[in-house]
């Protein structure tokens, strides 16, 4: 039901964007296959500088992969937008918006990368906007995009399990010799929060010392705290399972604060060291949203 609602709500304020695409995006006489292509990277995005850096390190990847495309930048978090409006007087688009507007510059063929690592409720809603782009292009092709795509988030299939997996135990092999690794995930209440735990079994298939948690789902701090104590391990390195290293891992689990990840697994008696880099920095992450990227590409040629 909030997604519908969050649909409708977006495509009635991009409908308000739109009335004049009939007449300038697609100026009479102008043909309809000479396509204008475009990319919107969707991210549910960052306020801190660390954090943008790895959303424009995705964004570089992809004008380097696809050079005579305009890509742009999106977020989903509306909180974020709203702190960097009333803190850095910036203004970040959120999708609808983003996608009317290119639909408004006369852009025909655009996807939509999505950079989030499960499909949870930020996917739905990102899913429920492009499908109503879809349904206007469909009614109304003069008033909306000829073709419109969605890549699938990080972790969609078991074959994406597998893929993050490998570049994770490649990235991380020489301190899991000496340690535990272990990779902190957002976490959500929808039921796409399994995804950390067949991350975790992908994990376990190739190294019995790294570990997935999540700060408010499943598997928890207690539960990876649990299976930490049974490797007897004492050496350990914190990292985000996010694509970008922000608040929540400077905070929840870098921070000083006593209920941190990083002071709590300290108190416990473990040597702690954060890795404050997101995986939208890591190149083999990227290569992996590149490849969504192309498939999603690939609806275009059908």
């Amino acid at each position: 039901m909030k997604s519908k609602l969050l649909a409708f709500v977006c495509l009635t304020a991009a409908m308000v964007l739109l009335p004049a695409v009939v007449s300038v995006a697609f100026p009479s006489g102008e043909p309809v296959d000479n396509p204008k292509k475009g990319i919107l990277i969707a991210s549910f995005g960052s306020s801190m500088p660390e954090g943008e850096a790895a959303i424009n390190a995705v964004a570089d990847a992809v004008k380097a992969a696809y050079p005579g495309v305009e890509t742009r930048v999106s977020y989903t978090s509306r909180i974020i937008m709203r702190k960097l409006a009333r803190e850095q007087n910036r203004t970040v688009d959120e999708p609808a918006v983003a996608l009317a507007k290119m639909a408004y510059e006369g852009f025909t063929d655009v996807v939509v990368l999505s950079t989030h690592i499960i499909p949870g409720e930020e996917y739905d809603d990102l899913a429920s906007v492009v499908d109503g782009f879809r349904e206007i292009g469909a009614s109304a092709p003069k008033a909306g995009f000829r073709f419109i795509g969605l890549s699938s988030p990080l972790l969609s299939s078991a074959r994406d399990f597998e893929r993050l997996a490998g570049v994770i135990t490649d990235t991380y092999a020489e301190q899991a010799k000496g340690g535990a690794v272990i990779f902190v995930g957002h976490g959500t209440h929808h039921f796409a929060d399994a995804a950390y735990s067949a991350l975790q079994m992908a994990l376990w298939r190739r190294s019995p010392n790294f570990f997935v948690g999540t700060i408010e789902g499943l598997p928890s701090y207690d539960d990876v705290l649990a299976r930490l104590k049974a490797s007897k391990v004492k050496n350990i390195w914190l990292a985000p399972a996010m694509l970008v290293a922000g608040d929540h891992a400077h905070n929840d689990l870098a921070g000083d604060e006593p209920d941190s990840w990083k002071s709590t697994l300290g108190q416990a008696g473990y040597k702690v060291t954060p890795v404050l880099s997101g995986l939208g920095q890591n190149k083999a992450v990227q290569n992996l949203l590149l490849d969504k990227l192309r498939e999603a590409w690939d609806g275009a040629k059908q």
